[in-house]
């Protein structure tokens, strides 16, 4: 791995110039995320970065990932979500973990010999983490008994172990289990696949648990019916990164606006000679310092793990989402019919974006967590 924060942004920026966004489109319209380009990614050291140097990584922080997060949302989003969930279990293994586990887990994250995938969405339960249903009995000799449905799970057809969110026999709150991948595909767990309109390429599984017996399966941090907590505190982490992907979006957004603005003829001149143009791309470059600013301010939050982190995260995760959609609308006004045919990056953009606005939480849902206190609180 680059062995500074500058060199990484630097490798992350020439991978997406000579081969994603070459490449983009075709892999987007397939459906396909190739195995050569998730090897890069293990490559440049983006799966393993936030392990600390104790357990073989870098130690790098959050903040120190924000360039190379955005850099890579330039490409595709997908790419940046696809290596979102180790860095989750990473956060989970290190802030929750016993020492056994992350001596198990966390040398092999950050060699890249490991991916993870974070499962807690079931049919019945997204944000209401009250509703969950999948159960674990611990087994005779260890390991645990599992019982039920998952879906979204990022990753979770091709991961090495997976964090999921279940109900412990004996604890009365969810548990975070941490379910190697050994007997996944079998009779007993069955993984499906979800279709997507957007953020393609990466797997999006549905698990069935029937009675699957998994010998290596263990609460994380031994702690019963912590997971509810264990895994909101993980998710500050994953907030920021789908802010940053909110803001590649952003950014591309506003490269496509400039674009259009300066070569598309219009008259005797092009359309960024007129004022609704300039007045447009204008307001994208506004709202995306907004963005950038508390992106960042939210990334050094988390790696302090400051009292405001969670609300910080929040706040960046939702004006980062809802400023991504609102920037591919504009830029689409400029294009009009060039950001509608299927090949155009906008067209692209103006599916990937809601995205954000729903993984690590819808945005209504976390509102309502940000409001509801701060009236209480009145």
């Amino acid at each position: 791995m680059p062995n500074d924060t500058s060199t990484l942004q630097d490798a992350v920026e020439r991978f997406v110039a000579d081969e994603v966004l070459p490449a983009v489109a075709a892999w987007d319209l397939a459906d396909d995320l190739p195995d050569a380009a998730l090897r890069r990614l293990v490559g440049l050291g983006l799966t393993g970065a936030l392990v600390p140097a104790e357990h073989g990584g870098p130690g790098l922080g959050v903040a120190d990932l924000v360039p190379a997060w955005r850099a890579l949302s330039q490409g595709w989003i997908s790419l940046t979500g696809a290596i979102n969930p180790t860095g989750l279990a990473t956060a989970l293994l290190v802030r929750h973990g016993t020492d056994a586990q992350r001596a198990r887990w966390l040398p092999r994250i950050a060699a890249g010999k490991v991916l993870a995938s974070l499962s807690i969405t079931e049919p019945q339960a997204g944000c209401d983490l009250g509703r969950i249903e999948t159960s674990a009995r611990p087994l005779a000799g260890g390991g645990l008994e599992l019982e039920g449905r998952k879906r979204w799970v990022a990753g979770g057809a091709s991961s090495d172990v997976v964090f999921l969110l279940a109900m412990v026999e004996g604890a009365d709150k969810p548990s975070c289990v941490v379910l190697p991948a050994e007997g996944r595909g079998s009779d007993t767990w069955i993984v499906g696949d979800l279709d997507k309109i957007g953020y393609r390429g990466v797997e999006s599984a549905t698990y069935r648990f029937e009675r699957h017996r998994a010998p290596g399966a263990e609460v994380l941090g031994d702690d019963a019916g912590a997971g509810a907590r264990q895994m909101l505190d993980a998710l500050d982490v994953g907030r920021v990164n789908v802010a940053c992907r909110g803001l590649g979006i952003v950014d591309r957004a506003l490269a496509c606006a400039v674009q259009e603005s300066a070569e598309r003829e219009i008259g005797d001149g092009v359309l960024g000679d007129h004022t609704h143009a300039q007045i447009r791309v204008g307001e994208l470059v506004v709202r995306r310092r907004a963005v950038e600013a508390l992106v960042e301010k939210a990334a050094r939050a988390v790696d302090a793990r400051s009292e405001d982190a969670r609300e910080l995260s929040t706040a960046a995760k939702v004006l980062a989402s809802d400023t991504a959609v609102w920037a591919v609308d504009r830029a689409a006004r400029l294009a009009a019919s060039r950001s509608y045919t299927a090949s155009a990056e906008l067209a692209r953009l103006r599916r990937d974006a809601p995205q954000t606005q729903i993984g690590e939480g819808a945005n209504d849902a976390l509102l309502l967590a940000l409001g509801r206190p701060a009236i209480a609180d009145a």
